[in-house]
């Protein structure tokens, strides 16, 4: 038991902080979600089935990561809000500052958009997108078939496009 759970943590730790970490934008309440799921894996870790895992972790991730959205009273400031996604997103550091300025607003936009789209559209974004899990995993980690996961992540995608688009155009107006 110990050793599978090793394993599991070895090789999808990370996985689990950076969803927790695109959803939240906080690396501290990210950390917070990851250790909490993988004290849920530990009890739980001699019942899960061979290649049920991932779908499993990444499913208590999003669940714990929505209970501390909905719990959340207090705002981030937009400069943690860059920061966190800059670095969840894998941003250069070596742009110059006028490529940084854009970048940033580039990137504080997409992370705005993706945090205002409702459920299940963000989880997919965040999932299919950013973490590039294949639909059959997203399927059993959000309780969708598969056909479900590529039309909501489709419209997702039109949302999201239609949001960026919206705001570029408010911005230049």
């Amino acid at each position: 038991m110990k050793r599978r759970f090793e394993q599991l943590v070895d090789q999808h730790g990370g996985r689990l902080f950076q969803l927790a970490r695109l959803m939240l934008g906080r690396d501290d309440e990210a950390e917070d979600v990851a250790q909490e799921t993988l004290v849920k894996l530990w009890k739980n870790v001699d019942k899960l089935r061979e290649g049920e895992e991932l779908p499993w972790l990444m499913t208590c991730t999003r669940n714990a990561c929505l209970d501390v959205l909905r719990g959340r009273t207090r705002t981030r400031s937009l400069l943690q809000l860059v920061a966190s996604q800059k670095r969840a997103l894998g941003e250069a550091d070596h742009a110059g500052p006028a490529e940084e300025i854009h970048s940033n607003e580039r990137v504080r936009a997409l992370r705005s958009a993706i945090q205002e789209m409702p459920e299940p559209g963000r989880s997919l974004l965040i999932l299919r997108d950013i973490q590039e899990l294949d639909v059959a995993t997203v399927a059993r980690a959000l309780g969708l078939s598969a056909n479900q996961v590529k039309v909501y992540t489709f419209r997702a995608r039109r949302q999201l496009r239609f949001r960026l688009e919206e705001e570029s155009n408010a911005q230049v107006a």
